[in-house]
């Protein structure tokens, strides 16, 4: 008799299929996030996000 499937672990892949890529994007930047400060080439993402910050807090708190 052959053996049954091999238990499903928690972090498997399920019926999602772009998920465990997201997640693994999201941590994989997560544990490089001092990068986004020191590369040159996060500069745009940076100037952006800050210029948002500056545009967005007077619209939300005004």
């Amino acid at each position: 008799m052959a053996p049954g499937p091999a238990p499903r672990r928690k972090g498997a892949a399920g019926p999602a299929g772009g998920l465990p890529s997201v997640r693994q994007s999201l941590r994989r930047a997560w544990q490089d996030k001092h990068l986004v400060l020191f590369e040159p080439h996060y500069t745009p993402l940076v100037a952006a996000c800050l210029c948002l910050a500056e545009v967005g807090k007077p619209c939300w708190l005004g």
